[in-house]
């Protein structure tokens, strides 16, 4: 459920400094047919993103996220709030870093080859062996003990990490792989309801049902096996007002990517229907320590900060204020943090805080990975700080220079903007910049050697209780290494042919589970 006050709305008041940064983001931005009506057998998808290659052992990315669940199957999936098994049966401890994992003894894939544990063995160690998906590290050795028994060794596991790495991998028969003349990039094989007829690139993917899905008992099948319908067409449609134009025209049935700023057209409105599912992305802030040693800098920063100025205009009003750098999407997420002060924004602390940093007129490097929600994030911060004499330097770069300077030994930035998600629990996303143990530099991405920190986050990890998440997330708080901003809403609309909307933990549609 969402929470009363997930949603902000800002009210005309603020038009003036609305402007101010409108102009600031024109100024940064310089620089830088119809779907089938019949219920049941054709839907069609519009997603922003194309996924480029759909080979099992990809990188996750905007168009990859959209399709993997109608592509690929793992051996487990988070269904709602639970894991369950999908091509696992059965997964037994051996001891804490050993587990046996039992697959069904009679799945196949689309060309009819039969699923085995050498095939669970091939598709892990490839996927490690291809760098794509970095948190299979973990995994010391997959054993095949039998037909349908494979042996799981990891060097080491956090609360909730077994099911996540268990869900990490898409898995494939290794026959079926190997007979694909690219991987698979265009032409999938795998043991999915659906198999790809068509892909277009930057246009269409096309799947259709094969009729004979492996798993023929459907109370074993996950949500995001489902299959209610013959037909799936995907179109790929970046451009925002392009993907208003195609659902208001019927070109596409539903999507999930439709902007903050036009979703009120298909409210209330005949014909539509509208879900607002808040993301499991936040966007935070991270301070160098280097160049913000000072606790008294960190929070004149934190404290100059109008999150609600970030909502109305980077969202358009609808976005999760965060009281973390993760959000209540998490069943780890203490709920009375909600209740909490936390870096509202205040300019007397602000200024106060400065005067005792004695700091003045400064300017500081904000980094961020250049799109054009970022870019009304950081010009929000802009035009906030600006307020207290505090000048900031846009730095916008691509995604694979913002990856390199985000982990690089040397200080490119002062300040960023990052994000953090995860597919389970909220300690995989404090461990994706505040765990010190991954990063090449031995600190937290932030540069910053604190060992309390790492102890109360090791605790966390070990042990997700309400009690250790407290301790870490106010011991985070006070030292004010990380802010939490915001988190987005996906807004999700689509017509009456979908009778009912599916999603998967993500937000994302599941086409083949939405009812017709």
């Amino acid at each position: 459920m969402v929470h009363k006050n997930m949603f902000f709305e800002r009210k005309v008041s603020r038009m003036k400094k609305f402007l101010s940064i409108v102009l600031t983001l024109i100024m940064v931005l310089s620089v830088a047919s119809l779907a089938a009506a019949d219920q049941g057998s054709e839907v069609t998808v519009g997603i922003a993103g194309d996924p480029g290659n759909i080979g099992p052992f990809q990188g996750m990315g905007l168009g990859r996220i959209g399709i993997l669940f109608t592509t690929y199957e793992m051996l487990m999936v988070k269904d709602g709030d639970s894991y369950v098994g999908c091509l696992a049966k059965n997964v037994t401890p051996v001891d804490d870093l050993t587990y046996d994992v039992e697959i069904y003894d009679y799945i196949k894939d689309q060309e009819g080859n039969p699923l085995t544990a050498s095939d669970i063995k091939f598709c892990y160690d490839t996927a490690q062996a291809s760098g794509n998906l970095p948190k299979l590290a973990v995994v010391d050795s997959v054993e095949v003990l039998s037909d349908y028994v494979c042996r799981f060794t990891f060097s080491a596991l956090s609360a909730g990490q077994l099911e996540e790495l268990l869900m990490e991998c898409p898995i494939v028969t290794q026959a079926a792989y190997e007979a694909s003349a690219d991987q698979m990039a265009t032409d999938p094989v795998s043991t999915s309801a659906f198999h790809v007829t068509s892909y277009q690139t930057g246009s269409t993917i096309v799947y259709e049902n094969t009729g004979k899905y492996w798993q023929t008992d459907d109370a074993l099948v996950p949500t995001t096996s489902k299959h209610n319908v013959d037909k799936i067409t995907f179109k790929i449609i970046p451009d925002t007002v392009q993907m208003v134009n195609a659902l208001k025209t019927k070109e596409i049935d539903i999507s999930a990517a439709i902007d903050s700023a036009y979703i009120k057209d298909f409210m209330d409105v005949d014909g539509y229907s509208v879900t607002q599912i808040p993301d499991n992305v936040t966007k935070y802030l991270i301070f160098n320590n280097n160049v913000f040693g000072d606790i008294n800098l960190r929070k004149a920063i934190a404290y100059g900060i109008d999150t609600e100025d970030i909502a109305l205009f980077a969202y358009d009003g609808v976005a999760l204020l965060a009281k973390d750098i993760g959000n209540s999407k998490y069943p780890d997420y203490v709920a009375a943090w909600d209740e909490e002060e936390y870096y509202e924004y205040d300019a007397d602390k602000a200024q106060e805080y400065l005067t005792a940093a004695g700091v003045s007129n400064p300017t500081y490097r904000l980094m961020y990975n250049v799109s054009d929600q970022n870019t009304a994030i950081v010009s929000t911060i802009q035009s906030d700080l600006m307020d207290f004499g505090i000048n900031i330097e846009l730095i916008p770069y691509d995604n694979a220079l913002f990856g390199n300077y985000k982990y690089s030994e040397n200080s490119e930035w002062d300040l960023m903007l990052d994000e953090g998600g995860s597919s389970g629990l909220l300690t995989n996303v404090w461990k994706l910049t505040l765990d010190r143990r991954d990063q090449v530099h031995g600190k937290t991405v932030g540069y910053v050697v604190d060992d309390q920190l790492q102890s109360l986050l090791e605790a966390a990890m070990a042990d997700n209780s309400p009690e250790n998440m407290d301790a870490f997330h106010q011991y985070l708080k006070e030292q004010c290494y990380e802010i939490g901003l915001v988190a987005a809403v996906n807004n999700l609309a689509h017509t009456t042919i979908v009778k009912a909307a599916k999603t998967c933990f993500r937000g994302q549609i599941l086409p083949g589970a939405c009812e017709y």
